[in-house]
Order: structure tokens, then sequence, then C-alpha cells
């Protein structure tokens, strides 16, 4: 009877552990969301695949537009690891090296991402360490084609580690490793009860 019950208290640490997993912090910025600025940028939803009611263009191949998406006013939003994404409506049309560049409130880092290709898609920009205050994302046409649009539709950040919790001990089994131990428990239990 003991051995029941040790599997059940498995079987809902499992649980609860798969379903914090499920419910990570997700924020996401759109163009037309309060956490996004711009400018030399126009509204379009000419090519589909945009993320909610429209995107933005720069079509003024002048240098100097910018586009910004700030997640701090987000009531989710606190210090730490965040991953990038980022959402564009590709085409032959489109810059193939947008500057893109993460800050983080106290650091700064730039890549190029080409707009070209993997459109209506998320583009995973990497993992980054942010701070409570100051952290945004931006795009700008400095880098950008001549008579190449940059596009600004949406970035989604999604919460990897707390800033809180990042000095946390490692050795906690991550909730793939408890399922398995939980499968292999029931199984031996079942074969003891045979």
């Amino acid at each position: 009877m003991k051995l029941k019950g040790i599997f059940s208290t498995l079987a809902a640490c499992a649980l609860l552990t798969a379903s914090v997993a499920a419910n990570a912090t997700i924020i996401t910025v759109d163009n037309t969301d309060a956490g996004f600025t711009s400018s030399g940028f126009t509204n379009s939803h000419y090519a589909p695949g945009f993320n909610g009611i429209n995107y933005m263009v720069d079509t003024s191949n002048v240098s100097g537009d910018f586009a910004i998406w700030d997640p701090t006013s987000s009531v989710d939003w606190l210090a730490g690891i965040w991953n990038v994404e980022m959402i564009w409506t590709d085409g032959a049309n489109r810059a193939s090296n947008a500057v893109v560049t993460i800050d983080s409130g106290s650091a700064s880092s730039s890549l190029i991402v080409d707009q070209s290709i993997n459109g209506s898609i998320w583009n995973d920009l990497g993992d980054f360490s942010f701070d409570l205050s100051g952290a945004s994302v931006s795009l700008d046409d400095s880098n950008s084609n001549t008579n190449k649009f940059v596009i600004a539709d949406a970035v989604r950040f999604t919460l990897v580690t707390a800033a809180d919790s990042i000095s946390a001990p490692t050795d906690v089994p991550a909730p793939s490793t408890l399922l398995v131990l939980l499968a292999a428990a029931a199984g031996i239990f079942r074969l003891r009860r045979k």
C-alpha cells in the first residue's frame, strides 16, 4: 500500500510539472499594441500571413526608419532569460539583411534577419537575458537592400528562466525525466502485483 501512495504522489508531481511547463509566460507585442512604436513605417495588409490585423512596412528607402517592440509594460514582464521570436511576411521584395537589435536594458546586441524567406512563421532569434526595465527589440533599415521593404509585424517573448531563479539548483530532474521515472515505477508496480 505504501508503494501505491508513492506512485500516486509521483504521478501528481509529474502532472504538476508538465502543467507548469505548458503554461509558460508568453508576451506577444504586435505592431498595433501599446508596446510598439515606429518611425517611417506605414500600415499594410497586402501580403497574407501576418500576426493580428496588419503589419507595417518601410517603403521610404530613407535610412533611419525604425520599429521598436517593448514588452516591459506587460504585467507578466520580469527580469530573466527570454526566448525572442519575430514574425514577418516574406517575398522577393523584402530585405534580406534587416538589422534587429536586442536591448537587454543594460547592453545590446544586433543580428541580421532575411525577411525574403520564412514569412508567416515565428522565427527564433535566440535566448537573451533582459533587465526589468529598458528591454526592447528594434528593427531598422540602416543595412537594408536598396528598393527592398523592411517588415515590422510582431515579436514574441517566452520566459525561459526568471532572474530570481537563475541561481536555483540544477539537480532538479526535467519534466520528461519525471515522466519516464513515473512510467518505470508504474511498470514495476504492475509486475509486483502479478
